[in-house]
């Protein structure tokens, strides 16, 4: 069995990825040994890598591989409640955040894959949870989450002063997974010394320069001395951070206080449109691809 994950960043990092006609296209996915010539690895194994090609079989090597744990848990899993969008959701809400008990926490995308982690693992450590999404079909399931209020960003109108209403004491965690006009928005809502965790921009991926919208807010949040920090996860794999992650989030599950929704599609040949229905706002949880 064979699970990947069609990536929302690569297709915006042009120099970096650029694949010669024939060449699978590879990214983060997990699977079964079949065959091994290595003794670090024995048939049956279940592996993640972060080049694992868009195809039935890979050849890889060892220094492209990490051996999951024998457990009980299912394959998929590991590209879904313990994989990098959950670990990205608790580096950035966990350590980027900060949070303190009482505070407010908004999260933008909360009904995605790295939103809807970040909204359960936020309300665990007592926080106030204002959650958006795109929809009310996702608005509701944000609700389900735990968060104390949602907005559609969609059809609430003036964005600033939904936000407004939604945060009457104000911002102290934002929680970034959009950009562009919602994240300006969100700045001028932000309290003193409140951090701003830029995890992702999906406003702007795949839209022409003359498209994208700029930030036109800074200056509100220097006087509030506001932190911003980006967040990826990559530099934190086999770090202690990575350890306590899985030990969290495997207790939270065990307890019934962790929820992850999958939109899972069947066959190599769905993977294309996954990734189309990715960048359209058309997949409702974290999407991979059953190979």
């Amino acid at each position: 069995r064979l699970f990947i994950s069609p990536p929302p960043e690569k297709p915006t990092i042009k120099s970096a990825f650029r694949y010669p006609l024939g060449q699978a296209i590879f990214g983060i996915g997990v699977g079964t040994v079949v065959e091994s010539k290595n003794d670090a690895f024995a048939v049956g194994d279940k592996v993640r890598s972060e080049s694992m090609p868009w195809q039935a079989y890979a050849i890889l090597g060892e220094d492209q591989l990490i051996k999951l744990p024998t457990n009980d848990s299912d394959l998929s899993d590991h590209v879904g409640v313990y994989g990098m969008a959950a670990f990205t959701a608790y580096l950035g809400t966990i350590y980027a955040g900060k949070p303190e008990a009482g505070e407010t926490i908004m999260i933008s995308a909360a009904s995605g894959a790295v939103g809807q982690v970040a909204v359960q693992l936020a309300k665990a450590r007592g926080l106030r949870v204002v959650g958006m999404a795109g929809s009310d079909e996702k608005v509701e399931h944000v609700r389900s989450l735990g968060a104390d209020a949602v907005i559609n960003y969609k059809t609430c109108g003036d964005l600033n002063a939904a936000i407004a209403e939604a945060v009457p004491n104000g911002i102290d965690i934002y929680f970034d997974n959009i950009g562009g006009e919602i994240l300006d928005a969100a700045l001028l809502n932000l309290n003193p010394l409140a951090r701003v965790v830029l995890c992702g921009s999906m406003s702007t991926y795949g839209a022409a320069q003359s498209k994208i919208r700029g930030i036109t807010n800074l200056p509100s949040i220097i006087v509030k001395q506001v932190t911003l920090q980006c967040i990826y996860y990559l530099p934190h794999y086999g770090t202690q951070r990575e350890t306590n992650f899985i030990q969290e989030m495997t207790q939270l599950v065990e307890q019934g206080k962790m929820q992850f929704r999958v939109d899972e599609r069947i066959g190599l040949e769905s993977a294309p449109q996954a990734l189309a229905d990715l960048f359209a706002g058309k997949n409702f949880g974290k999407l991979i691809v059953k190979v």
